[in-house]
């Protein structure tokens, strides 16, 4: 019993610590369930977070962590593809400025490098051919484990290549002999005629038309997707290119020509440190041609032509950063100047259009005229004695113009300087037009004391504004203003650009004349063009004369305002403002020559009227035998010839033996 007794004990402690210390009993169905279940619902709650997480990851982190595993697996580039740059034409439909489709050569080395070196070799020979290349290792270098990963290199050797070399390679790329060589579509800007009309162009969307049709020039860009993946496989997307605008321009080339040539000359010979010669249609605002010397080659802007001497003395560091951008710079539209005796007939036809006097009124010129402490003279002490309105424009006289101020109110010569556009931008379609200010100008005590200025209109400034002095403005605002003396009183908007076209010839926009106000009557304009027609056939602009045309026109002397704010001397800026016929007037010409050595406005005059028989014919206009003179042509005398002193007949001779290579 013993042992039965002491048996059954041990098992009962080895149940006991089976299962638990404190004797817990075999779990039951139902424990069983609910332990399976908490297991579940555990394992379900990761799942969700797990799942959570994911959706959390993609949110927030999807794209970069698909862009790493795509480019784990393929190579990708999305290429812009230029729209072609609209063409530039002038008024007769010439190129002047156009753009060109080229191509790229983009490698592949991960292909080219699996395709096999009998592959490679005609790849290299095949490009080294059509590009012209002597040393294979310029290509040769990509083909190397060092590019393997690489699926688009640009080659720096084959970057705007033509179609026809571009095609060239295509078709050993059709036939299987080129490999790993593909094309990406790229623009190139040539300007046809190099150096013409280059400060009406401007450039690569700078400057002139360039820059202030960029909008229109300029296109919209197509995009090309390529997206390699293992092998040689691609996918592609591909947008088309929208091609920009083109423009026609007023300009005529011929006219064009004409105009730098003969320009580029008398600065040289005359060494003037610059140039400028505008023609304008006075009826419309057109601009017929428009050239500065010195300028630049379109297609290589550095390129500088028609240095003068005093230029180049003036301006002797090239590497002055702004050395190219002041002659990049179009100065008839930015730089403001005094205009001289061209102004006179401004004023004068104000005065007229007033009643201050008329064509009989009586002016007396004793050499100078006293206004209040001030004195106003003559160049030289010249005595005029008693004129006309027709002799006072004709001699240049500045006591009459100065005597005619003192009559013309000065309330009422400010409303015509506004109507004038004096101070006022004229608003042609060129990039970098300036001369909006009051302080270009003398202005009421009112307006100079509401601005803070000292530029007050008084007896003596009035009297300074009536010969062209004391104020600023720019040539553009000059002749803009002189036309509407001339061309029945209609001020009118300058402008180069006629119309604005597709790709496909469509017409975009038309461009033609904008009277924007007048300034004086038909009459007054009429009589005001006819007085100064005497300035051509005995004036002080007779060697403006071009026999067998009708011309009208103004000189004009200035001494240049220097730093310091007073004038140098011997420093000058000679102009001439002509127009034809004068019967009714339709064309309008002003010639500037900067920094002259001397002041002869008899120098801009003669270099007016060589510009004019030249391009007059140009534009249809021929010479009526009836008004041919007892006078040399203008193109037969060296414009150097027209200083006091010179003979012109030995000079045309000179100019002729010059030209035949005699010494």
């Amino acid at each position: 019993m013993s042992y039965r007794s002491r048996s059954g004990n041990l098992r009962t402690q080895k149940k006991k610590s089976f299962w638990n210390a404190d004797n817990a009993p075999f779990p039951t169905e139902r424990q069983r369930m609910s332990r399976s279940m908490g297991l579940l619902v555990v394992a379900l709650v990761l799942l969700v977070l797990v799942f959570v997480r994911v959706i959390y990851i993609k949110a927030v982190h999807g794209e970069e962590y698909q862009y790493r595993a795509e480019q784990q697996q393929l190579s990708s580039t999305d290429v812009v593809i230029p729209s072609l740059r609209g063409a530039i034409y002038d008024r007769d439909g010439n190129v002047l400025a156009e753009s060109v489709r080229v191509y790229n050569v983009i490698l592949d080395p991960q292909a080219l490098i699996d395709a096999g070196e009998s592959k490679q070799i005609n790849t290299v020979e095949t490009l080294m051919a059509v590009l012209k290349l002597n040393d294979e290792s310029v290509i040769r270098k990509y083909i190397s484990k060092e590019y393997y990963e690489y699926r688009y290199l640009k080659l720096e050797q084959g970057i705007g290549i033509s179609a026809a070399q571009m095609e060239s390679i295509q078709t050993e790329i059709d036939a299987g002999r080129v490999v790993g060589v593909w094309f990406e579509e790229d623009e190139h800007r040539t300007y046809l005629n190099n150096y013409q009309a280059a400060h009406i162009l401007g450039f690569n969307g700078v400057y002139g038309v360039e820059q202030y049709y960029d909008e229109y020039l300029q296109g919209m860009n197509g995009r090309k997707m390529v997206i390699a993946g293992a092998g040689n496989s691609f996918i592609d997307e591909y947008v088309a290119a929208r091609d920009g605008y083109n423009l026609t321009l007023t300009i005529n080339s011929k006219v064009q020509y004409e105009m730098e040539q003969t320009l580029e000359y008398a600065v040289g010979r005359l060494n003037a440190e610059r140039g400028l010669a505008i023609c304008m249609n006075c009826k419309t605002g057109e601009i017929l041609g428009y050239a500065i010397c010195p300028t630049f080659n379109c297609n290589n802007v550095n390129d500088i032509r028609g240095l003068s001497e005093k230029y180049i003395k003036n301006h002797p560091d090239t590497t002055d950063p702004e050395y190219y951008a002041n002659i990049w710079n179009n100065w008839g539209i930015s730089l403001t100047y005094e205009p001289g005796s061209t102004f006179k007939p401004i004023f004068a036809s104000a005065a007229m259009n007033e009643d201050v006097y008329d064509e009989g009124t009586v002016f007396v010129c004793t050499g100078s005229i006293k206004i209040y402490d001030a004195e106003v003279g003559e160049d030289s002490g010249h005595v005029h004695g008693t004129q006309t309105i027709r002799q006072v424009l004709a001699n240049s006289c500045n006591v009459a113009m100065s005597t005619i101020s003192l009559s013309m109110k000065t309330n009422k010569w400010l409303q015509y300087q506004d109507a004038f556009g004096l101070g006022q931008l004229t608003g042609i379609d060129l990039a970098g037009e300036s001369g909006d200010s009051r302080d270009l100008i003398y202005i009421s005590a009112e307006e100079a004391e509401k601005l803070g200025t000292d530029n007050e209109m008084g007896p003596f400034e009035k009297a300074t504004t009536s010969f062209g002095q004391g104020f600023k403005l720019t040539p553009i605002q000059m002749i803009c203003a002189f036309a509407s003396v001339i061309n029945g009183g209609e001020y009118v908007k300058p402008y180069v650009v006629s119309q604005i076209t597709d790709s496909n010839g469509n017409i975009v926009e038309t461009h033609g004349k904008e009277s924007l106000r007048f300034t004086i009557s038909e009459e007054v304009s009429r009589k005001m063009a006819s007085y100064l027609q005497e300035v051509v056939l005995g004036g002080t602009g007779i060697n403006a004369q071009v026999p067998g045309y009708s011309i009208g026109g103004k000189t004009g002397t200035a001494e240049q305002v220097g730093a310091s704010g007073t004038y140098e001397d011997a420093t000058y800026i000679v102009s001439f403002m002509s127009y034809t016929p004068v019967e009714d007037p339709e064309i309008i010409l002003l010639v500037v020559l900067d920094q002259t050595d001397m002041d002869v406005s008899s120098q801009a005059a003669r270099l007016n009227g060589q510009i004019l028989e030249k391009i007059l014919p140009a534009m249809g206009m021929y010479p009526d035998p009836s008004l041919f003179q007892e006078s040399i042509s203008p193109n037969s005398v060296d414009v150097a010839s027209s200083v006091e002193g010179y003979d012109y007949t030995q000079a045309a001779k000179d100019k002729e033996k010059e030209e035949e290579g005699g010494d």
